[in-house]
């Protein structure tokens, strides 16, 4: 316990003469009601002689805990008794009434401490109370005198007499406020009252009291101080206190009020909210647009590549050509000379990259064509190149990831992905508040076009660098060598060397989708017409290059069209590859030192040599082609163990396996491929090129089942199905996709189940388009409506119908009464005797009257006269009667049949020899003339009906044909 000496009574008596003058401004000042107790603990009456305790509050010792954020407090000492020896620094020596220090009880969070003290009352000097609130007052003027400061306030600190029972938590939320909830235990306080007990400790700004009409209980008030130590000095004395039997419970009330500026901001948003978002945006730019820059100069410069220090790369390098050589014979460079061509494209890529940016680069060929190595060799000597593979940003699930993807290939750091959401929110809060777009919104397109800016911006940095850097070494040179003017030396320089012009790279475009390549092929042509840049794309797919053509229209692409080896080439390289090796361990063995080869290895070693020296390589060649990709395959799987045609046919039954799936699937999408194809369209190309090794394009563009339609044909080269080879940068042959499926086209061709299937598919696709040929000349016909009022060409078609649809009854052969009788028939009406003959003229009989289909007709809708007409050996019936049946003809139009009879017409021109009473050369050379029918339409109503009677013939065709696979199948089965 800590102990004052007593002073004498006149010291006393001028302290308390000091800190009542300080009072004297406090408005309707009364005593004030110090809470004491007896040292012992016992509640006493104040006349009585005894020791006595008592508190007071000094403020301003600590800094206030304002809100979470707030360090101040922990910047302090916690230490409680380096506290407690800070307060006690605090109070004067000379206190009077044998003054100790009982308990200091520090409030960190509120700024003060509570200081409880105890005195001796001697009889005569008043009551206790007084004595305490004089010891208080001493206190308090000897802080004002001695004006003891702190950095964190800038008042004195000030003391309070303890009225109630201080009540001390440390709850994190209920942190210091200007504003003191006033609870009343009893009756309520007036205004009055509430006043007087809290203005000793400060100015107030208001007191909101309870609504009378309100019935919530407690009843309570609220005092709102100008100061935040007056409202903490307020709770720390008055609460518990009790005041005319109302006791007060003091909390703190969170101040809801929030700023004048940002009330302000808040009222004013709609401009303020495009002010912010603008000036975020320019901090942004400020801030990251340079460090991206730097990133991207990075890239294309690859400064801190480890490869480009002498020591490392090159171990480096050496490292992995090891790696690739183990187990190989092969160096790595050594494949690409077995490839005929490569070496050629590969210098004619080398001169262009050595002129200046003028137009596009496009290589395009199959996988393992080379290209990726062409490219390396051709960019040995560039200083400066980038490489954007979009497989990498298509294989991403959305157009951000595909972004965010495009900023790691070019280097563009840092990425804020929440920006496009965080702009387009607040634009749609502007529309909302103000009525009108800000446009201040950003989606993954506007953000791709900042990456490619920032690219360009840094290519064309790069080439103003070195342009500097080139004329000041001349200016150099000349000054150097005496002037300008001399012949000897180079003038400034206004373009690039060729090795210090950068080169772009998208490898794999048009390969896959991708959301925003309108984009990257736009801006590619700005940085190709700026002649900032080469710019090279790499494709398997050779519609690629119209996608770039389109782009830049006004020059033309440069293309390198790559292909697979020559059977040769294969040849050579996969002898390289399954060349064997002795074991290193013979060829290191000394004559004195016996090698450990066991047998098991040597006989290993003479089988691959064997096995290389065969002509089953020679055989593999030449079903794998000179695709780089299978013939990998091909020398793993025999590396593996597998034997040279087990190794071969694995090969061929997965490529029929992809060629089933891919081709023949009922999916609308194969892996990334739009399935723009027909399994018919597909089985027509297969079907051709299992016969021979490449087939006409314009042919089969222009056959039935394309219908001059290439999109079919472009999808299954994008499908990797047929590969497409240019001639004039158009498209002028079709191969297989892969060599490997010439062979696979066969097998599929071969088996007859499958075969059988797909061939009476496309019959029924054949059937179709035939009778949408029939359909629509019928209709033309019937526009025509020629025959509509003509018995006279009624009876002259249908004549030549019967006879020419009794020849074809004869000419499609057979042993039932009704081909017989029309082959008798057949030769009566043309006059010769010859059974041979006439079922050996069928392409004489192809052209007479075309008008036999009409025969068909009649037979399909009334059986019996049909039959009557081909049973008759005597000539043409006398009459054939309609059964109400409707016609496509122009007589039959509309109009049921009345019934009239069919009488046959001899042309008028008919030879009397005839035994029918019609020449045969007349027959077969010079039809009559249609009767009733306008000369002008005579030459195309035979044209559709030959059109109807050629498709009809057709169809028939197929339909048998489709009968017959029929049959085999469920025989087969």
């Amino acid at each position: 316990m800590l102990s004052r000496t007593i002073v004498s009574g006149q010291a006393l008596n001028s302290r308390i003469l000091v800190g009542d003058m300080r009072r004297q401004w406090l408005p309707n000042k009364r005593a004030r009601h110090i809470h004491i107790e007896r040292y012992d603990g016992s509640r006493v009456c104040d006349s009585e002689a005894a020791k006595y305790r008592a508190g007071m509050f000094i403020s301003k010792l600590f800094p206030l805990k304002t809100g979470r954020l707030d360090i101040r407090p922990l910047i302090m000492s916690r230490n409680l008794d380096a506290m407690e020896k800070r307060v006690a620094g605090l109070i004067p020596q000379d206190m009077p009434n044998v003054f100790s220090v009982d308990k200091i009880e520090p409030h960190s969070r509120d700024g003060g401490s509570v200081v409880y003290f105890t005195f001796d009352k001697a009889d005569g000097q008043g009551s206790a109370a007084d004595i305490a609130e004089r010891l208080v007052d001493v206190v308090d003027s000897h802080l004002a005198a001695t004006r003891h400061g702190n950095w964190f306030n800038f008042g004195p600190a000030r003391s309070f007499p303890v009225k109630g029972v201080p009540f001390y938590e440390d709850i994190v939320r209920l942190l210091p406020s200007k504003k003191v909830r006033v609870e009343f235990v009893g009756p309520d306080l007036t205004l009055e009252q509430i006043y007087k007990e809290f203005r000793a400790f400060g100015r107030i700004l208001d007191i909101e009291h309870q609504p009378s009409s309100s019935k919530d209980t407690p009843r309570w008030a609220i005092v709102h101080f100008v100061r935040l130590h007056s409202a903490t000095s307020a709770r720390n004395c008055l609460h518990g206190y009790v005041v005319n039997a109302t006791k007060l419970i003091l909390s703190y009330v969170k101040d809801n009020t929030e700023n004048a500026i940002v009330q302000w901001i808040k009222d004013h948003s709609k401009f303020t909210i495009p002010l912010a978002a603008a000036a975020l945006i320019a901090v942004i730019y400020a801030v990251f647009d340079p460090i991206r820059e730097f990133f991207v100069d990075n890239k294309i410069t690859h400064r801190f590549d480890l490869d480009r220090i002498p020591l490392l790369g090159n171990a480096r390098r050496a490292a992995m050509n090891r790696i690739m050589r183990r187990g190989s014979g092969a160096e790595p460079g050594e494949e690409m000379s077995a490839w005929s061509g490569v070496a050629n494209q590969c210098d004619r890529l080398t001169s262009i990259l050595d002129e200046p940016p003028e137009s596009f680069i496009v290589v395009s060929g199959p996988h393992g064509s080379g290209k990726t190595s062409v490219i390396q060799k051709a960019l040995q000597r560039k200083k400066y190149q980038i490489v954007i593979d979009a497989n990498t940003l298509a294989a991403q699930h959305s157009e951000v990831e595909q972004m965010s993807a495009l900023a790691r290939e070019v280097g563009w750091w840092p990425v804020f992905n929440s920006i496009i959401s965080i702009t387009n929110a607040i634009n749609m809060m502007i529309t909302a508040t103000t009525g009108g777009n800000a446009g201040i919104s950003a989606t993954p397109e506007s953000q791709v076009r900042r990456i490619l800016d920032c690219l360009a911006l840094v290519l064309a940095r790069i080439r103003h660098e070195r342009l500097a850097a080139l004329k000041a070494e001349t200016t150099k040179r000349q000054q150097k060598n005496g002037g300008a003017n001399d012949p000897a030396i180079a003038p400034l320089p206004q373009t690039l060397p060729p090795e210090d012009v950068p080169v772009i790279v998208l490898d794999n475009f048009m390969d896959k989708s991708i959301a925003f390549t309108p984009a990257v092929l736009e801006w590619a042509a700005d940085v190709v017409d700026a002649g900032l840049a080469h710019f090279i794309f790499t494709t398997n797919n050779i519609s690629g290059f119209h996608e770039v053509q389109r782009a830049q229209p006004q020059r033309a692409a440069s293309l390198i069209s790559l292909s697979d080896s020559s059977p040769v080439g294969a040849i050579a390289l996969l002898q390289q590859q399954l060349a064997p090796s002795f074991p290193a361990r013979a060829e290191e063995a000394s004559p004195e030192t016996s090698s450990d080869v066991t047998d098991s290895e040597i006989a290993e070693y003479q089988r691959r040599l064997d096995m290389v020296s065969s002509d089953r390589i020679a055989q593999a060649a030449s079903v794998l082609g000179g695709r780089l990709e299978d013939l990998h395959v091909f020398v793993q799987k025999v590396r593996a163990g597998e034997t040279l045609d087990g190794a071969l046919e694995d090969i061929i039954q997965r490529s029929i396996t992809e060629v089933r799936r891919y081709a023949f699937a009922d999916d609308s999408e194969v892996g990334q491929c739009e399935h723009t194809w027909t399994p018919e369209q597909f089985w027509c190309i297969l079907t051709e090129l299992a016969a021979c090794e490449s087939i006409e394009y314009d042919r089969i563009r222009n056959s039935p089942l394309f219908a001059g339609n290439d999109k079919a044909l472009l999808g299954l080269a994008e499908a990797q199905l047929i590969t497409m080879v240019y001639d004039n940068d158009r498209p002028a042959r079709i191969l297989p996709g892969r060599p490997v499926y010439s062979t696979s086209f066969k097998r599929i061709l071969d088996a007859p189940g499958f075969a059988s299937t797909m061939v009476m598919k496309m019959n029924k696709k054949y059937i179709e388009l035939e009778t949408a040929k029939i359909h629509k000349a019928e209709e033309e016909l019937s526009l025509l409506n020629v025959f509509r009022a003509s018995s006279d060409a009624y009876s002259a078609l249908t004549s030549g119908m019967a006879m020419l649809a009794a020849s074809r009854d004869a000419r499609a052969g057979g042993g039932d009464a009704r081909s017989r009788g029309g082959r008798r028939w057949m030769q009566r009406w043309s006059g010769d005797k010859n059974p041979a003959s006439a079922e050996g003229s069928g392409d004489a009989n192809d052209r007479l009257f075309p008008e036999a289909f009409i025969m068909q007709a009649v037979r399909s809708v009334d059986h019996e006269a049909g039959a009557q007409l081909a049973a008759d050996e005597k000539g043409v019936p006398e009459a054939v009667q309609d059964k109400q049946t409707q016609s496509w003809l122009g007589w039959l139009f509309g109009r049921q049949g009345s019934g009239s009879a069919v009488t046959r017409t001899k042309p008028a021109n008919s030879s009397s020899g005839s035994s029918s009473g019609y020449a045969a050369d007349q027959l077969q050379l010079q039809p009559p003339a249609l009767p009733g029918i306008p000369s002008e339409l005579q030459g195309r109503v035979r044209f559709l009906l030959q059109i109807i009677h050629d498709s009809q013939m057709k169809i028939d065709k197929w339909d048998l044909e489709n009968r017959k696979s029929s049959s085999r199948l469920a025989g087969a089965y």
